[in-house]
């Protein structure tokens, strides 16, 4: 007797919840046939939201890149004065005076290497490459600023100090700075600060022949362009100044003497003109030439005592290396001064890669990353125990002395 209560209202619901349906249905496809543009307006919307979001993540990253690249301007070839730099050097005082026509100078609390030159030299020089900063590499010596006179062709260049001068100094003067900054006579690199530094020449060689787009060539890799830092980190010098390296002299010209130290870096194929072109093997043979120094001590090339003629080391090593007891001899070739004091494989190693370098055929070296790879295993190899100097039987760090000029 109550179902027909129950029923009717129920269904009353359901008409009314259907028709309401119907309706709002009915409503909407109306409207949109009335705005037919209002979907794409919203779509434009939420477009617009996305590009102003992204301007702005873009605007943020762009300053962040503006922010990082403020900081490289540091590392930019800056114009210095005349008087920034007398001001720096004292007045060039003879007290400064590292060697040749360089000076050290105090700028603004940071040391510098301040090189005397002319308006021609700093024509030459490739600034683009000291200026971009993803040229920027810890082995290599930095070019910092350079400085023209108005009233004179006098020029300086500004470079990144070198706190214990040049490789040169130290293999073949006994010291670093002769008579500057270094106190002790005496003092000499071990065996594996050599093998260090023969490591950081040829992995700024690396970075130059084979990293570097368009490839590098550097042109005078020698041992009085390879610089010591603070850490005895080596830095090649002369980045960018490819130009401004003199011509190899003719044979019979005054500056051609069977002596010159030049001459023992000089690959075969530049002496005979075999080359129209120096090529990054050329500065594979004359890094070759460099390890022969460490290995030895011995000047690049030596003019023999009562006899004319000179000895050139890639020609001694030859010999020593091909010859039957060569062990021995190679014993005896080593720089003195080591002692007993290296690994003698690692010697050979050393001595056996030097001679690949030095090879007569220039497609017969290695490349630099072969040269890398070889002197990192040997690197690897070594104690991890803290290098020192040693004087004497004792190991002690250089003592440093600071310039006369204030």
């Amino acid at each position: 007797m109550w179902e027909p209560r129950v029923y009717i209202p129920v269904s009353i619901v359901a008409f009314t919840i259907c028709v309401g349906i119907a309706a709002f249905a009915t409503y909407m496809i109306l409207w949109k046939k009335m705005n037919p543009h209002h979907g794409s307006i919203s779509k434009k919307n939420v477009d617009l939201e996305l590009q102003q979001l992204s301007l702005s993540v873009r605007t943020v990253s762009e300053n962040k890149i503006s922010f990082e690249s403020s900081s490289h301007k540091l590392m930019v070839v800056e114009t210095f004065t005349v008087q920034e730099l007398t001001t720096a050097t004292a007045d060039f005082c003879s007290g400064n005076l590292i060697g040749g026509s360089v000076y050290h100078g105090r700028h603004k609390g940071k040391d510098l290497a301040i090189k005397c030159t002319d308006h021609s030299t700093i024509s030459k020089i490739k600034f683009d490459l000291c200026n971009d900063s993803t040229h920027f590499h810890p082995n290599i010596v930095r070019l910092l600023g350079s400085c023209k006179a108005a009233e004179s062709d006098s020029a300086y260049l500004v470079f990144e100090y070198a706190k214990n001068g040049s490789l040169k100094d130290w293999i073949h003067g006994g010291l670093a700075m002769k008579s500057h900054f270094i106190a002790s006579c005496s003092c000499f690199l071990t065996w594996n600060q050599r093998l260090k530094i023969c490591l950081d020449v040829a992995t700024a060689l690396h970075y130059m022949h084979q990293i570097m787009s368009p490839m590098y060539i550097h042109r005078n890799v020698k041992s009085r362009n390879i610089f010591l830092d603070e850490e005895f980190n080596a830095k090649i010098g002369n980045f960018g100044m490819e130009e401004c390296v003199k011509d190899i002299p003719e044979e019979g010209s005054a500056s051609a003497e069977p002596f010159s130290w030049d001459r023992g870096y000089n690959a075969p194929e530049l002496i005979d003109k075999s080359s129209d072109a120096i090529t990054k093997n050329s500065d594979i043979y004359t890094f070759g030439v460099v390890l022969l120094e460490i290995l030895s001590g011995k000047p690049p090339v030596s003019k023999l005592e009562k006899e004319e003629g000179s000895v050139f080391l890639y020609n001694e090593i030859k010999l020593i290396l091909e010859s039957s007891d060569a062990a021995e001899k190679l014993r005896q070739w080593m720089d003195n001064v080591l002692g007993e004091n290296y690994s003698f494989d690692a010697a050979v190693m050393l001595a056996n890669l030097a001679k690949a370098c030095v090879e007569n055929d220039p497609l017969l070296r290695p490349n630099a990353g072969e040269v890398v790879q070889k002197l990192s295993k040997l690197v690897a190899e070594l104690s991890e125990e803290e290098e020192q100097f040693t004087v004497g039987e004792s190991s002690c760090k250089p003592l440093v002395v600071k310039p006369i000029c204030v």
